[in-house]
């Protein structure tokens, strides 16, 4: 997409959006003051409603489909070459983007500001029309519980017109520059505005029915009048407060299965219990765009990746470091992903729900396959990553196990890579989320004339040394590769200790400079016989011979602190945890050979205290290879090298074709429904006279409950139609391509351990720090080089913190104690 087409494209869909948003804050003026003969009674809402609100929204969305195959790369691949421009005054990070208050950005708060602008309208537009009428007719106590009844019901339900809208995968808020991590905190805040207003109301028509002496009457199954409707809106009052506790944050993060399954179950018995409480066919046009569009982006995403992606995954165990690899892969490439894009995953064994996770691989490298890296520290075995690992099974051996994805999403902006300074701090598993950031940029790098124009750190920190293993070759390529070490700053911190039985078993060989196994603990595990079982691992065997780690001290050349500094130990082997927490490791072959060379030296002679059984037969010898051996041979692609555009474009129209029939399918029926005259040869219900109960069934039901169930239904069975025949064309295509000979994975359990995937460790080793890693400290370091001074732009430098949230938040606490200019972004895997 040319510049001036990214620009139409965004004209149109804040035209998409600016259309319904006008319409939505007037339509209550319009409706019950301008027009209320001609839109109410006479039911002519259908035609505003179809041309005001449904119609701008599915062109907006349909563009906003189309355009999210071509924005991002466009916009990616605009925002990574500013790595290798010049720097100048128009790469700073615009004022739009910039985060202010409680790290928010400023369209943020614009966009909150304007939402509370339409909901001030909407709850003046319900009160002044009746406040007079209602006064003079019910007095104080009845006229205001009338008046505050009518005005939280309406709000209540002018709001759920927009909190699907605000969960949409592909918005077009995301479109305008929005994130999902930017829109969902407006959707929380709209739920609670629900909750509140739904409360309003309740408590509103009470005092009205309390003063009409009609409490009774109102809430009953005798079906006379509203009772039964008013039992129906008290049931979908209980579903919605049941869903607002399930929510809050405490119980969300504690109880996320539980929470995930009480949001979809009370979500849907509150839509159904309000149709039913107040069934004027008026009603469902507020839901109704929403619904279209969140039911779609809950099929489409779905059905394109079981049209393409095997429905099984492989995946593999790492119990060392307690990270499982999940990969999935499929016979064609697959649809383009982008640094940060996630995916949603679901393992029929252990539940049907959808859990996101970042995407580790870097689409061009390999575009038939996806990988992520799962943690699984401290998950109970009845957490799903808990019985993920389980199922993944032991002895790092590769399982398939059936899955199904949702995704890819994505709308990360890339405006920082325009700042001076980037820095990333990751803790453990949150790495992934810059693997493939840090590969395109060393790709862009490879493939232009100009050096780096920013400068870049990676600051990460892992619990065990094992951990650094978990991740394939990428922390060893970034420390060892020339094409990353030329130019990315990379600390890596350790922790904790390895766990005993990894210490105990093979890998304690190359153990050098950092936890020894107290030989009580050795003697221990021999007496209850498990000593030979903990050796057995096939992979700890090749670890503990490649010696792929050291700890930054004596042999290297250490600068900023000292050595010595680093790390200590007691006389019984303890670890003494340091407070340096910066060091820098030079990259020369030479050093790396002596290191090498001495790290697996040493680490004999440290351990000569342990029995035979443990130590090898043979002295281990360390064979270096030459760089042709390693990384370089292997190539550096771009998304153009991979032909990404045209894989997008076919993507693309299949996309729409199957946005276009789910969309106006249901609505056709739904239409259809709405036009059937079910009494008289009038079309319109008799609202201004007095209706019996069985005339209140025939007219709500026929032209309010009928087309709303319908459509809903007609959507949900071809969303699922969808989803079948997207897998049943992909397994049909497998049977073609196995009768045609062309390769496919087997789905069975492979026999043969894994190997160390991706790795050549014979150059040298992961050099890290033994100890925590201290903020402050590094902050500080980045302050003393006049990076981020207070009073300077913030666009200047861009911060990511990416980990556990309180991790996340300490690296925000420290930020602002240390008043340092920077533009933070969370990357946080809190639910």
């Amino acid at each position: 997409m040319s510049r001036f087409s990214v620009d139409l494209f965004k004209v149109l869909i804040f035209l998409c959006l600016l259309i319904p948003a006008v319409w939505y804050s007037f339509e209550g003026y319009i409706t019950w003051i301008l027009k209320r003969e001609w839109i109410f009674y006479l039911s002519n809402r259908d035609y505003l409603t179809t041309a005001l609100f449904l119609i701008p929204w599915i062109i907006g969305h349909m563009a906003t489909i189309w355009g999210h195959y071509f924005r991002a790369e466009r916009e990616f691949q605009h925002s990574i070459a500013k790595v290798t421009a010049p720097a100048s005054i128009t790469q700073k990070i615009s004022l739009w983007e910039r985060h202010i208050f409680w790290g928010y950005t400023v369209k943020y708060w614009i966009l909150v500001f304007a939402l509370i602008i339409m909901k001030i309208g909407w709850i003046l537009v319900s009160i002044l029309p009746r406040y007079e009428k209602y006064y003079q007719k019910y007095h104080a106590y009845g006229g205001t519980g009338l008046v505050i009844g009518v005005s939280g019901g309406y709000a209540a339900i002018a709001s759920c017109g927009l909190i699907l809208f605000l969960v949409l995968r592909r918005s077009m808020l995301h479109s305008l520059g929005f994130t999902y991590a930017e829109i969902l905190p407006l959707h929380r805040w709209l739920g609670v505005a629900i909750v509140f207003w739904s409360t309003i109301h309740t408590i509103g028509y009470i005092m009205f029915y309390d003063f009409d002496n009609s409490l009774s009457e109102e809430f009953n199954f005798k079906d006379q009048g509203r009772a039964t409707m008013n039992i129906c809106g008290c049931i979908a009052f209980g579903a919605l407060l049941i869903l607002g506790v399930a929510s809050i944050p405490q119980v969300r993060r504690q109880l996320y299965r539980v929470f995930m399954t009480l949001h979809r179950v009370m979500t849907v018995i509150f839509i159904l219990g309000t149709i039913v409480h107040f069934p004027y066919y008026m009603l469902w046009y507020y839901l109704l765009p929403s619904v279209v569009l969140f039911l779609v982006d809950r099929f489409v995403p779905k059905m394109m990746q079981r049209r393409s992606v095997l429905p099984e995954a492989t995946c593999t165990l790492n119990a060392d470091a307690d990270i499982v690899r999940m990969t999935f892969t499929s016979p064609e490439p697959m649809k383009p992903y982008y640094p940060g894009d996630y995916i949603l995953v679901e393992i029929p064994e252990i539940g049907m729900l959808y859990h996101p996770f970042t995407i580790a691989s870097y689409w061009p490298e390999d575009p038939h396959s996806i990988t992520l890296f799962i943690r699984t520290y401290e998950e109970s075995k009845g957490s799903w990553t808990g019985k993920l690992a389980k199922l993944c099974g032991s002895d790092d051996k590769k399982v398939r196990v059936k899955a199904n994805i949702d995704g890819v999403f994505g709308d990360r902006r890339h405006d920082y890579l325009k700042s001076e300074v980037l820095v990333l701090f990751a803790a453990g598993a949150a790495i992934t989320t810059f693997m493939a950031l840090i590969k395109a940029i060393a790709a862009q790098i490879a493939a232009s004339d100009e050096p780096l124009r920013m400068q870049l750190h990676l600051i990460c920190t892992f619990r065990t040394r094992s951990e650094l293993h978990a991740y394939g070759s990428f922390l060893h390529q970034i420390t060892r590769d020339p094409r990353f070490t030329s130019w990315l700053h990379v600390e890596i911190y350790v922790s904790r200790p390895d766990k005993v039985q990894t210490l105990m078993g093979a890998h304690a060989h190359v153990i050098r400079n950092d936890i020894l196994v107290p030989a009580e603990s050795i003697e221990k595990a021999k007496k209850a016989k498990r000593f030979r079982s903990l050796r057995k691992t096939g992979t700890k065997l090749r670890r503990a011979l490649s010696g792929r780690t050291i700890v930054g001290s004596s042999d290297a050349k250490v600068t900023e602190p000292e050595a010595d500094k680093n790390v200590s130990f007691t006389a019984a082997g303890n670890h003494v945890r340091s407070n340096s927490v910066d060091t820098v490791v030079e990259n020369e072959k030479s050093e790396h050979v002596s290191s090498n060379t001495a790290s697996v030296a040493s680490s004999v002679a440290d351990h000569s205290q342990f029995s035979d059984d443990i130590l090898p037969e043979e002295p281990l010898q360390v064979q270096l290879s030459t760089r042709e051996m390693t990384y370089d041979t292997k190539h550096l692609p771009r998304f153009q090298d991979a032909q990404s555009q045209s894989i997008a474009t076919k993507f693309a129209k299949l996309d729409l074709i199957a946005t276009t029939i789910l969309i106006f399918v249901p609505l056709v029926f739904w239409y259809i429904l709405r036009s059937i005259k079910y009494e008289g040869s009038v079309h319109f219900c008799d609202v201004r006279g007095k209706m019996t109960p069985t005339q209140m069934k025939i007219c709500y039901g026929s032209y309010a409950t009928v087309p709303a169930f319908g459509h809903m239904l007609v959507l949900s069975i071809g969303g699922y139609f969808a989803l079948w025949m997207a897998r049943r064309t992909l397994l049909r295509g497998r049977v073609d391509l196995e009768a045609g000979g062309m390769p496919f994975p087997d789905v069975g359990v492979e026999d043969e351990k894994l190997t160390v995937e991706d790795g050549n460790w014979d150059e040298g080793d992961v050099v890290y720090s033994s100890g925590r890693v201290n903020i402050k400290q590094v902050i500080q370091r980045f302050m003393n080089s006049e990076i981020g001074l207070p009073g300077k732009d913030r666009g200047l430098v861009t911060v990511f913190g990416g980990g556990p949230e309180a991790f996340v938040a300490h690296v925000e606490k420290q930020i602002h104690i240390a008043q340092w200019a920077v533009d933070f972004h969370r990357e946080t895997w809190a639910p």
